[in-house]
């Protein structure tokens, strides 16, 4: 007749460690998004900026052309 040992079978490490890690990284996701959120938030309430006063669009642009110089240069 054969012996039989028995083991004890433990719950591997790395499935606590997940676990320990997961509420505070959904907890950091969450601040994140909810900063991103407020930031967005601020932009459109505040409203967009103005352009700038320069160059106003549809305005032409007059640019010189430069000079010939010597043929084969």
């Amino acid at each position: 007749m054969a012996s039989t040992i028995e083991v004890p079978v433990s719950r591997p490490v790395r499935l606590q460690q997940q676990r320990r890690f997961r509420a505070p990284i959904a907890a950091v996701a969450t601040v994140v998004l909810a900063v991103t959120a407020a930031l967005i938030f601020i932009a459109v309430s505040r409203g967009l900026a103005p352009a700038p006063i320069g160059h106003r669009t549809g305005t032409a642009v007059i640019v010189p052309r430069p000079t010939p110089g010597p043929f084969g240069s």
